[in-house]
Formats: structure tokens, sequence, C-alpha cells
């Protein structure tokens, strides 16, 4: 945890990750005590510095602006998860070609890192040019489905509907740099495809039909059993019983 290894110091934080990407592009053996990054996470630091994408989570808009000149200084190809205040700096963002990957529905400062927290930092980011996917806080482990619903509410505040749907499918492909196999309707990419009710980015539209790697798969969930289960006519026992 940086915020503890630099004692909650927001300066301290860039200098250990300076250390960090130091310590992975170095070949000086691992075990000193002053030492930030095991041998795996050595390793695994350098892969993603090599030909991956890093992904930063920061809202501030000077954060921002750091983590950008950090990137063009070690030459990273990043990603930016959050960036609540991104719409202040959109124009370097755009300047510097970071996607960023924004929660559709914060509005309101949690933190003083988003005291610039609006409904409208989609759409002002892509006015700028910026390419804008959405990124879920907080329940995304268990609620990822509500994500189209961030850029329904993105889009309803701004955001050219093409571009709401362009978040959830091309932009987070090419920003993670899997766009040669999905993120669009192509000739040669895997056939990964749904056919909704109708908008997709209505929150009361639902998929009719899903298809992975061109194979439908079966549409039945525990949700839409439990829907058929109190649908049906009562009878002699409780519906909780089959």
């Amino acid at each position: 945890n940086l915020a503890v290894l630099s004692g909650n110091s927001r300066a301290g934080e860039y200098m250990l990750l300076a250390q960090a990407i130091a310590e992975a592009r170095s070949a000086a053996p691992v075990g000193s005590a002053n030492t930030l990054l095991t041998p795996i996470g050595r390793s695994t630091l350098a892969g993603y510095l090599g030909h991956g994408r890093v992904l930063i989570g920061v809202d501030r808009a000077a954060d921002i602006l750091r983590v950008i000149d950090i990137a063009q200084r070690e030459k990273l190809n990043i990603v930016l998860v959050g960036a609540a205040e991104g719409w202040v700096v959109a124009r370097q963002l755009a300047a510097a070609r970071v996607p960023v990957l924004i929660d559709g529905l914060e509005n309101l400062p949690d933190s003083f890192d988003s005291l610039g927290a609006t409904l409208e930092n989609a759409a002002r980011l892509n006015a700028a040019g910026v390419a804008v996917g959405f990124s879920q806080g907080g329940d995304a482990s268990h609620n990822a489905r509500k994500i189209r619903q961030l850029a329904g509410n993105a889009v309803a505040n701004g955001l050219p509907w093409e571009a709401g749907l362009a978040g959830l499918t091309a932009v987070p492909a090419k920003a993670l740099g899997v766009s040669d196999r999905i993120g669009s309707i192509e000739v040669g990419k895997l056939a990964d495809l749904v056919l909704w009710s109708s908008d997709p980015l209505d929150v009361s539209s639902t998929a009719r039909q899903i298809w992975l790697g061109g194979k439908a798969m079966p549409m039945q969930s525990r949700q839409t059993l439990l829907r058929d289960r109190y649908l049906r006519a009562a009878g002699p026992l409780p519906r909780a019983y089959p």
C-alpha cells in the first residue's frame, strides 16, 4: 500500500512509484533492505512496462497531470481509471492521447481528490477529444451489469449516444490493447455479440441473446429463475418451494 509506505504523502507516493519502475527495469539483485519490490513483483511490473497497459486510479486534476508527466518520461502506456476531475485537464489528456475509464454516476465529491466531480465529465472529455470508457467502483464485483447504466447516464448528461456505446465496446478494447480481437463488429474478430430488446443504454432494455465466439449462450440465470418462480400461479405451498 503506497499510502502507508509513503506516510500518506502524495509526493512520497510518486517517489515510491518512480522507485518501483526503476527496480522493474534494473538488473540489480533483489533482496536489499532498500528494495521495494519482490522478485515476482519486479518481473510482473517489468512485463507491463514493456508491452502492457498500466491502469492508474487517479481523480485529482493535479495528480492526473503528474501521472501524464511520469508516463511520458517513463514511456508507459497508461489508462486512467476514475478521473473525476479529468474534464479540468481534458486538453492535456487529449494531447497525451491517454484514454480514461470513468464512473458515469460520480457527481459529488467523496474526498478532496474529487471536488470537481460532475455528471458532465464524460461529455466534456469527449468534446475535447479524449477516448472515454466506463469503470465501476465499489460494487463492481457483483454488479458489473450496471456498467451500461453508467454509459446511459453519461449520454443523458451530454455524451453523444455513439460515444456512449463505444465507451462500452471499442474504447476499452483499444485502451487495453485487444482491439484486434474484440470491441467492434468486423470480419476476422471474435463474434462476441448481444441482441438487445431495445436501446442497450436504456436501463429497462434486456439482453435477448448473447453469442460468445459465435456460439449462442444459454440465457437462463438466477435472476430469470427467480422471475419465473414468483410469476407462476400460486399453489398449495409458498412460491419459495419448487
